[in-house]
C-alpha cells in the first residue's frame, strides 16, 4: 500500500527504528526493491532522483511503483529525491508521489527556509510529506570528494539552524550532514554522534541519513538509536549492479550465450540480496 512519509517515520520514531530509501531509475531496480520488502514482509522507500529525469520520465516511473505498492501489504512510499527545482516538485505531485525532498542545502539558510516553506505549501494541498537539508554534503553522484576522504566539520548541520529550519518551514523529516557523504568513503566514516543526539533533542521530528552506503552497521544502528529514522542507499546498488553484470559476463562461456534477459535476471537476484541487507539491518 502506499503511503506518506510522514505516516511511515512517525512509527519509526516512536518505535526507535527506521526504514530504507532505495534509488530506483529503472524498472529492473524497481522490482528488485519491491521483491525484497515483500520477501521481508517490510516497510520500503522508493526514492527517485531529479537528476534522473533525462533517463527516464518521472510519470512512468510513478505509474510502475504506484501499481506495485497497490499489489503489496506493505508500506511503501512513492519519494522525490534531492530536488532543487520547483518545477520538479510540481510534477512530482501531479505525478502522485507520496513524499518530496527539497534540497536547498547549497542555499543560505535564510533562502533555504524561505523556498522549503513554499515547497511544504504545494505539498500539504495535495498531503504529501516534505523532506529538506541542512548542512551540506557532496553531490549526489558521490563527487567532489578531497583527497584524505575526511569531512570538513564546517559542514555538518548546526543544531541551533536546525532547529530555525525546522520551526519556520514546518517539514516533517530533516536530512542531516554528521559525517556521512555521497558516494564511495576514502577511509571507514566517523559520524559525529553528538551532533546528531543534539539535533534529534532540540527539533523532535524523524531524522535522516543520506550516503549509508559503506557506513559501518554498528554505527547506522547506533545512529538509528539515536534518532536517525530514514537512511538512503544508493551507491552500493549502482555498484552492485555494476559488478553483477561484470561477473556473469566473465562467467559466459561464450560470447553469444548470455542473452540480454537472462543478464537481467541475475542482476535483479543479487540487488534483492542486497536490499535485503538493508532492510534486515532496520528492524528492531
Amino acid at each position: 500500500m502506499l503511503v506518506s512519509l510522514k505516516e511511515l517515520l512517525s512509527q519509526c520514531q516512536k518505535n526507535k527504528t527506521a526504514v530504507t530509501a532505495f534509488n530506483v531509475y529503472n524498472l529492473e531496480t524497481i522490482l528488485s526493491v519491491n521483491q525484497a520488502a515483500n520477501n521481508l514482509n517490510q516497510p520500503v522507500i522508493f526514492s527517485f532522483g531529479e537528476s534522473y529525469l533525462d533517463d527516464v520520465p518521472m510519470d512512468l516511473i510513478a505509474l510502475n511503483i504506484r501499481f506495485l505498492a497497490e499489489q503489496s501489504d506493505q508500506s511503501m512510499v512513492l519519494h522525490l529525491d534531492h530536488a532543487k527545482n520547483l518545477s520538479t516538485i510540481k510534477r512530482a505531485v501531479d505525478c502522485g508521489f507520496t513524499s518530496v525532498m527539497y534540497d536547498g542545502s547549497h542555499l543560505s539558510i535564510e533562502e533555504n527556509i524561505k523556498n522549503t516553506r513554499t515547497v511544504v505549501e504545494i505539498a500539504r494541498k495535495a498531503k504529501v510529506s516534505v523532506e529538506g537539508e541542512l548542512g551540506y554534503m557532496n553531490p549526489e553522484d558521490g563527487s567532489l570528494h578531497n583527497e584524505s576522504g575526511a569531512v570538513d566539520h564546517s559542514e555538518f548541520t548546526r543544531p541551533e539552524m536546525a532547529l530555525k529550519y525546522v520551526t519556520e518551514t514546518g517539514v516533517d523529516a530533516l536530512a542531516i550532514a554528521i559525517g556521512n557523504a555521497h558516494g564511495l568513503y576514502q577511509g571507514e566514516p566517523h559520524l559525529e554522534f553528538s551532533v546528531l543526539t543534539e539535533i534529534a533533542a532540540l527539533t523532535d521530528i524523524p531524522l535522516v541519513l543520506h550516503g549509508s552506503s559503506g557506513i559501518p552497521e554498528d554505527q547506522i544502528k547506533k545512529a538509528i538509536n539515536f534518532g536517525i529514522c530514514k537512511i538512503n542507499v544508493n551507491t552500493e546498488l549502482a555498484l552492485g549492479a555494476v559488478e553483477s553484470i561484470r561477473q556473469s559476463i566473465k562467467m559466459s562461456p561464450e560470447v553469444n550465450s548470455l542473452r540480454y534477459e537472462k543478464l537481467i535476471r541475475q542482476t535483479k537476484a543479487d540487488l534483492v540480496l542486497l536490499i535485503e541487507k538493508y532492510l534486515k539491518l532496520t528492524r528492531n
